[in-house]
């Protein structure tokens, strides 16, 4: 439970602090007790705990994953597993996220674009070693004080699928991925969602493509692209 987790340890780290929960797990500060340096734990799922199969394969896909190095994306520092709890160690990005500024309303044409190119340079990168990110959002943009920016969970949504997910399954909107703690929350973020990964169907790097220009728009109008009253409609 979250309560029970602050003070705890897993491997070196100490968990300080709740920072919050999305899609993709429970998120903690931790203080490193051999670097000293503060860091962010994701704890993942508690079906990981009981699919010794689906963590391995996670495994395999943080390896993938720790491999992109690059100034606008957030690093995996490592995996640590204490007590059957599975954690990611990433890199702690303080700051607003995109959302909490796009929140105040339209962001100015300049910054707008200062902002845009970081995250395109971010999401070329990764593309250039074949990883797609599958939920590009401004919730998975992390704002800094001096302008610059980390995109984080790259290929998250991916490494949570189940094994021997097909594409065309493991894609579809209507199929709750393993990371969710309640019915009916959708593998990607449907406003966002490009026409292809909302069908059901292979995803490539266009889908990280659409979503960005679906990110740029919101941050220059303030407003989102695509939205309606439910999922359905949002997708339609």
């Amino acid at each position: 439970s979250r309560g029970s987790l602050i003070g705890g340890r897993i491997g070196a780290y100490e968990v300080t602090e709740y920072i919050g929960s999305g899609g993709m797990g429970e998120v903690y500060r931790a203080r490193d007790t051999k670097l000293h340096r503060d860091v962010a734990l994701k704890f993942l799922p508690e079906i990981f705990r009981k699919d010794p199969e689906r963590l391995a394969r996670f495994q395999r896909e943080a390896i993938v994953l720790a491999s992109l190095n690059h100034p606008h994306i957030g690093a995996i520092y490592g995996f640590e597993e204490s007590n059957d709890t599975p954690a990611l160690v990433l890199e702690l990005v303080d700051g607003p996220t995109l959302a909490d500024r796009i929140a105040h309303g339209a962001i100015p044409l300049d910054e707008a674009l200062h902002l845009a190119r970081q995250v395109a340079e971010a999401v070329e990168a990764a593309h250039e070693v074949g990883i797609i990110h599958r939920d590009l959002k401004p919730a998975n943009v992390k704002v800094r004080d001096d302008g610059t920016l980390k995109v984080l969970d790259f290929g998250l949504a991916k490494a949570l699928e189940p094994p021997g997910a097909s594409s065309s399954v493991s894609q579809s909107p209507t199929i709750t991925t393993p990371a969710m703690t309640q019915a009916g929350v959708i593998l990607g973020t449907a406003a966002y969602m490009s026409p292809e990964q909302a069908r059901g169907k292979a995803v490539d790097r266009r889908a990280d493509m659409w979503a960005f220009g679906v990110v740029l728009y919101e941050m220059l109008t303030g407003t989102r692209a695509f939205q309606g009253d439910d999922v359905s409609i949002t997708l339609a």
